[in-house]
């Protein structure tokens, strides 16, 4: 690898980042936990309140990750009490140490014949920019993520060691992370993009052992590690026909390019096509980042499509993020002309700031955390419910697939909680239907259904994101 140094770069344009991450957590202290958010926020409060009596919650409520994440969101509750803020402060950390490994590999990366201001462009990648605002668990395995990444190309292998422990121990996604770094080191090491150095398998060593203890540990408290046998969730891990797989493989490609990626994904694959069929001679750090990209996508791929999980796009935000690396490095490498590589930075901002704005039909399955577009829901849902009070209508009434039942979960005093508990959703019994394209469980038949023969009593929408009470015709 090439080497480079902190030196001379723009630390005020981490710490502009860093000014944007304050003001995000002050804006967005109070903000609830939000979708898959929800069920850590239930663990989190398992831990809590039970003092935390053991490091891993009961099966009812375990869907098999490591508790990493949750456990230190029950702590920040201990230390600074249970609120949403405390929670908030805890994500807020970790977000200014993504953004500081990024800052390093983007430092790595970026020559001098890359414009500082650049650097700005990676930050607001979609994907990234919702994550910094989600209380899930995702922010923190992409921190050790890009640790492990910086770590691994420096050959620092106490960091290395921390970075792989703390993979496996916040998402079973990081045994993925950890067999794509370790084939990374393989393929650089063999390609002469970087030095080998014995000390590095001292990484390997400390993590394993890690995650080994904690799966020992797991087991000896509920029997089971890895696949739970929750049912709610055992069916996430399980194989899939040929035909789900090719389905499978079209989500992959299609979380890659949504939410304005398509914009920077198609114009780089361009890029490349034409450098190999023109055989240009790529430096060592493009050919490094070119491998990188290369071996998460493979690994990733390999490891999701082959099974029932859904894919959320989330999962492959380090992807996201190295491709915008690697598409800026090869636009001021390549012989681009000035008016494309303009033009092409032009539609890079574009596809990232629209990214925030696409919202599929309802009957489209979309991951609503992977843009901002869902912080329009909570004024959405804040209404509804005050309708619903206004009119006296019960909600044990009102059947729902809606989890927002759960979102108090993090107050000081979630004894009210209980009160916002909906019916189970069916169209035959329930009175009244609460829908919104928040949600992807509602089937595609029951949305027709709903739309073509039941009344709409109240509809809240704000720009496109929305909330629908249906009345049953037959009550």
């Amino acid at each position: 690898m090439e080497h480079f140094n902190l030196q001379g770069k723009k630390w005020w344009v981490l710490g502009a980042i860093f000014i944007v991450l304050l003001l995000e957590f002050l804006l967005f202290m109070d903000r609830p936990f939000f979708w898959d958010a929800l069920t850590k926020a239930q663990r989190a409060n398992w831990l809590y309140t039970h003092d935390f009596s053991q490091l891993v919650v009961p099966t009812d409520l375990n869907s098999g990750h490591p508790p990493l994440w949750i456990g230190g969101i029950a702590l920040f509750w201990t230390i600074f009490g249970k609120a949403l803020w405390s929670a908030r402060l805890l994500l807020l950390l970790v977000n200014l140490g993504v953004c500081y490994q990024l800052w390093i590999m983007l430092c790595r990366f970026f020559g001098k014949e890359v414009p500082w201001w650049l650097m700005l462009l990676v930050f607001i990648e979609p994907t990234f920019l919702a994550q910094t605002t989600s209380l899930n668990n995702d922010m923190l395995l992409l921190f050790f993520t890009l640790l492990g990444l910086n770590s691994l190309l420096a050959n620092k292998w106490n960091w290395y060691a921390l970075a792989l422990s703390g993979i496996l121990l916040t998402n079973l996604r990081g045994i993925y992370i950890f067999i794509a770094l370790t084939v990374l080191h393989v393929i650089l090491v063999r390609k002469d993009l970087l030095v080998y150095q014995s000390k590095m398998l001292r990484g390997y060593l400390i993590g394993l052992f890690v995650f080994l203890m904690f799966l020992i540990y797991q087991y000896v408290i509920l029997g089971w590690v890895i696949i739970t046998p929750n049912p709610h969730y055992s069916g996430h891990r399980e194989a899939v026909p040929v035909r789900s797989v090719l389905k499978n493989t079209v989500v992959f490609i299609k979380s890659i390019l949504e939410n304005g990626r398509l914009l920077v994904w198609i114009p780089l694959f361009l890029l490349l096509w034409r450098s190999f069929r023109r055989k240009t001679v790529l430096s060592a750090s493009i050919r490094s980042l070119l491998l990188v990209l290369s071996v998460f996508l493979v690994v990733f791929f390999l490891g999701f499509v082959p099974f029932s999980n859904p894919i959320g796009p989330r999962y492959l935000m380090v992807c996201y993020l190295l491709a915008g690396v690697l598409f800026i490095k090869l636009l001021y490498e390549l012989p681009v002309k000035g008016y494309l590589r303009k033009g092409l930075l032009v539609a890079m901002v574009i596809g990232y700031v629209s990214g925030h704005f696409w919202i599929y039909p309802p009957t489209i399955a979309q991951a609503w955390d992977s843009s901002l577009a869902y912080v329009r829901y909570d004024a959405v849902e804040e209404d509804m419910l005050e309708y619903i009070s206004k009119k006296n209508i019960p909600v044990s009434e009102i059947g729902s697939q809606l989890r927002m039942n759960f979102r108090k979960i993090a107050a000081a005093d979630a004894s009210d909680v209980k009160d916002l508990y909906f019916a189970t959703p069916n169209l035959d019994v329930n009175p009244y239907y609460l829908f919104s394209n928040i949600e992807n469980a509602t089937s595609d038949e029951e949305i027709r259904e709903l739309q073509q023969h039941w009344e709409v009593i109240k509809n809240i929408d704000h720009c496109g994101v929305f909330i629908t009470l249906y009345k049953n015709p037959e009550f």
